[in-house]
């Protein structure tokens, strides 16, 4: 008896004993940071880009399987080692995350859509570990922040070094992003609610001056999902609530004619930072980034007439057209880089954040 005892307490220690176990997501205390749904079975589905989960376990494997409507490519981190990404795509995938019998002990592995919404849903089911599901609860830091934006949060050709290159999948990676840099820099936890050539009022190459309410950001702002327009996001019951929000729209505004007159987009601007403060918190910090040298002016104006609100001006002399361009002309990671430090001076100003 004193034997199984303490064969029980090892197993419980080591969490070795009995062979792989699967646990639904749901279930498993992964940390899931984003938008996401959860469904009956235990799966978590989501499709903005930058969603991440945290899974800390102890043993020598961990595998999970998921789902994709679509191919999409995703971040992976061991112990805070960034990995080579990987690819989901298909229905019931199972991806091997962690397998070292020469490292049984405690890990934390974390993955993260790098990929924006128009690359397909994921859906992840269970999470496979030879050893122990532990708790994530310490993972969570204590600031979290709110992106809202287009390609340039999205990361569109961050991973590509010529500007003249198409855009691809493969080369798209919202981790270096002046986003995902801005959250690092003050240790925070962070969601990106971002979509490619989407504007504030009127999107990319639209043929008319204000586009339809529906398919611009200040309406998918409000979604559960970027790509499904079914479901709104429950503010109150979200897992997170921002403590300051960022919002870098305009460039798709302003891009091709007919550009939205100043008074329209300014209006839709005031209109997405009210309704946003009403779901989130009514004394939120904002900070307005502004990359359209056409927006440069009239947002400038306007934050100085709303409280707890501030600009950072990445319009122009931020980045070189040699080194810091990728797919389409977009800004690659070191041009993301050079954006992040404008950024992350005038956060720092706006919030008093260390």
């Amino acid at each position: 008896m004193k034997r199984f005892l303490i064969f029980a307490l090892m197993c419980s220690l080591l969490g070795s004993c009995g062979g792989p176990k699967t646990t639904s997501v749901a279930d498993s205390k992964a940390r899931v940071v984003g938008r996401t749904m959860t469904h009956d079975d235990g799966s978590v589905s989501f499709d903005w880009s930058g969603v991440y989960v945290d899974i800390r376990f102890r043993g020598s494997y961990l595998a999970i399987e998921l789902s994709d409507t679509k191919r999409n490519y995703l971040n992976v981190w061991i112990d805070g080692k960034e990995q080579p990404k990987l690819t989901s795509e298909g229905e019931h995938t199972t991806l091997v995350l962690f397998d070292n019998p020469e490292a049984k002990g405690e890990h934390v592995v974390r993955i993260q859509k790098a990929t924006e919404s128009e690359q397909g849903r994921i859906t992840l089911h269970t999470i496979t570990t030879d050893g122990r599901l532990l708790s994530t609860d310490e993972l969570k830091r204590a600031r979290h922040i709110e992106f809202y934006g287009d390609s340039l949060t999205c990361g569109y050709g961050t991973e590509s070094n010529s500007g003249s290159d198409p855009f691809l999948p493969e080369t798209e990676n919202c981790r270096y992003t002046y986003a995902a840099l801005t959250a690092e820099r003050f240790d925070a936890d962070y969601t990106l609610i971002s979509h490619s050539g989407r504007g504030l009022v009127r999107n990319y190459g639209d043929t008319l001056q204000v586009s339809n309410h529906d398919l611009t950001m200040s309406a998918r702002a409000f979604r559960l999902y970027d790509e499904d327009f079914t479901y709104d996001w429950d503010f109150e019951k979200s897992p997170y609530r921002p403590d300051a929000i960022v919002i870098t729209l305009g460039t798709n505004d302003f891009s091709t004619m007919p550009r939205p007159t100043e008074e329209q987009y300014v209006a839709g601007y005031r209109a997405l930072i009210e309704r946003l403060r009403e779901k989130w918190d009514a004394e939120l910090p904002v900070l307005c980034v502004v990359h359209s040298p056409y927006a440069v002016e009239c947002v400038k104006e306007m934050v100085a007439s709303i409280p707890n609100t501030a600009m950072a001006d990445i319009s122009k002399d931020v980045y070189n057209d040699t080194t810091d361009l990728g797919a389409s002309g977009h800004p690659n990671r070191y041009g993301q880089e050079k954006m992040a430090r404008i950024v992350i001076e005038q956060f720092a100003a706006l919030t008093g954040w260390e």
